[in-house]
């Protein structure tokens, strides 16, 4: 894991080490790579009669990708390519941008999943079919404005990397950060555009590994001082490019 990931989190863009790829539209594209990165919605070059063929196109091609391993989505994704792609069961890293997903059943059916980032899609229904991944590290959820239990993330004890945010625009709302705390392996846990009642960071300080903490609340300078003293491991802390912050922590070193 390189450092930055650490620090900004495993989807950190980087293109010197091709992650991700350089997109591509058509299937007649794909050369058998073990990463891809797809752009085969949103395009205003083609009619909408092309644009759903070219989708239908790529939702029969995508089950037949074996060799896949890495997929982004650069654009739009639709459910039924999500659909097909959880027919890919070699697949161990999926980065979607946004969605109008609603269901995640099939992703079940990804046992071999280890990194996943579904971005801004506001209509899934149910985040309990998460908790089948059994091997996933990483998990980033952004923009699901009909969650607000993430209870059922506590069953994913492998997870490293944990990211809840909300959309550009919505607050995320959760219920509480309870269920985080039982995820003793986080090393980076990040958070942005939260409405929470509980906004104590007492179940944070049970994740005894964390490096990487960005807080989506103040932080008084009485959790600095916790923080620093029961998280032992603690190198990059919450909003640290926040001017409140930065004096707190300052203050800290003396």
């Amino acid at each position: 894991m390189r450092e930055k990931q650490i620090e900004h989190g495993f989807w950190f863009w980087d293109r010197e080490n091709d992650f991700p790829p350089k997109s591509i539209q058509l299937p007649s594209e794909y050369e058998g790579q073990s990463k891809v990165n797809i752009a085969c919605t949103q395009i205003l070059e083609i009619s909408p009669t092309e644009q759903k063929k070219l989708i239908k196109n790529w939702t029969e091609f995508l089950p037949t990708c074996k060799d896949l391993e890495m997929l982004w989505f650069a654009t739009h994704t639709t459910q039924r390519l999500f659909d097909s792609v959880c027919n890919l069961e070699n697949l161990i890293g999926l980065n979607i941008k946004w969605s109008n997903i609603r269901t995640l059943d099939n992703i079940t059916n990804l046992k071999n999943l280890k990194y996943l980032k579904i971005g801004s899609s506001s209509q899934i229904e149910s985040i309990t079919p998460l908790s089948s991944l059994a091997n996933l590290e990483v998990l980033a959820i952004e923009n699901f404005k009909k969650i607000t239990d993430f209870s059922s993330l506590s069953a994913l004890t492998n997870l490293t990397f944990l990211s809840i945010e909300g959309g550009m625009y919505t607050k995320q709302k959760i219920d509480t950060f309870e269920p985080i705390s039982k995820l003793a392996n986080l090393i980076y846990f990040s958070t942005a555009m939260i409405s929470c009642v509980d906004k104590r960071i007492d179940p944070i300080l049970k994740l005894k590994n964390l490096i990487t903490l960005n807080w989506a609340f103040d932080i008084t300078k009485k959790d600095m001082v916790r923080l620093k003293s029961e998280l032992p491991n603690l190198k990059y802390l919450p909003h640290r490019d926040d001017e409140e912050n930065m004096k707190k922590i300052n203050a800290l070193k003396g």
